[in-house]
């Protein structure tokens, strides 16, 4: 199968500059979002209509949820697509396993393939893309993932929406035992940058005291572009796979419990790193 049309459903934080990229690598990128528009010097030629996008020969969705991907799923099927599509947002793994079903009778090949890495790492092409579904069918796409980042596999179709809740919990996890850890050193009289060459020099270190604590955190800035929101929907989907699968009592309803709260003190469109400011308080 040779690709040259790609439809790129989702043009928000990620998917805008996703999209380009793709573009640059020599690929013909339509874009469709209801809300948000995409600047034309990207080269992304942005439609009015999902209807437009009938010709693709791929369709990647960006979008908020798995719920939202299964409506627009169905609108496609409504104009009879034929294209291969793949979910690049963060969904639920046993929503995407039954959209699978429904595409696997209808002829139509499904791959999920989140990502991570936020926005900084989406500009560059060096996501982290974790891709699940039938090998056959990722090989045929790997070349066109690879545009945007590192492809690894999963396992089959929902892997990759299971292993990208079950990546952020375990983030999301250090993220706040490195808050707590940090707000406790600075009361004892600890100064962050000694508590950074300590902490990263040690055991302890983790991504968000390698990258986080000292850009978003120390620095008072707070905007590294992942939104908190998007936090506590993966790690409640961590929180109910392992509640299912492994254990009834599992430390992920602490932290998605925790993150929640925060959501409900901080507000919408706040950023994760500043569940710090709630814990400061």
């Amino acid at each position: 199968m040779k690709i040259e049309n790609v439809g790129f459903i989702g043009l928000g934080a990620m998917g805008s500059v996703m999209a380009p990229l793709i573009v640059k690598a020599g690929y013909n990128v339509f874009g469709y979002d209801v809300g948000s528009k995409i600047e034309q010097s990207t080269g992304v030629n942005q439609v009015n209509s999902i209807n437009d996008l009938i010709n693709m020969d791929v369709i990647i969705f960006m979008l908020p949820n798995s719920k939202i991907v299964a409506q627009v799923t169905n609108e496609l099927l409504d104009i009879n697509i034929k294209s291969m599509l793949i979910d690049m947002s963060s969904s639920d793994p046993r929503e995407t396993k039954q959209l699978g079903k429904t595409l696997q009778d209808k002829g139509i090949n499904f791959l999920d393939a989140p990502v991570s890495g936020g926005v900084s790492r989406a500009k560059t092409g060096n996501l982290m893309i974790m891709a699940g579904g039938k090998v056959e069918h990722i090989k045929i796409v790997e070349n066109l993932l690879s545009v945007m980042g590192n492809v690894q596999f999963a396992g089959p179709l929902g892997s990759g929406h299971a292993i990208k809740a079950l990546n952020n919990y375990v983030s999301a996890a250090g993220l706040i035992a490195s808050f707590e850890a940090l707000a406790t050193a600075r009361s004892f009289g600890i100064e962050p940058e000694n508590f950074l060459k300590i902490i990263n020099g040690a055991t302890g270190k983790n991504n968000t005291t390698e990258v986080k604590l000292d850009k978003f955190v120390v620095s008072g800035k707070f905007n590294s572009g992942f939104a908190l929101d998007l936090m506590v929907k993966d790690v409640s989907i961590a929180n109910s796979l392992i509640k299912d699968l492994t254990t009834n009592d599992p430390l992920s309803g602490s932290v998605s419990g925790y993150l929640s709260k925060s959501l409900e003190e901080l507000g919408a469109n706040s950023d994760h790193t500043e569940v710090y400011r709630v814990l400061k308080k």
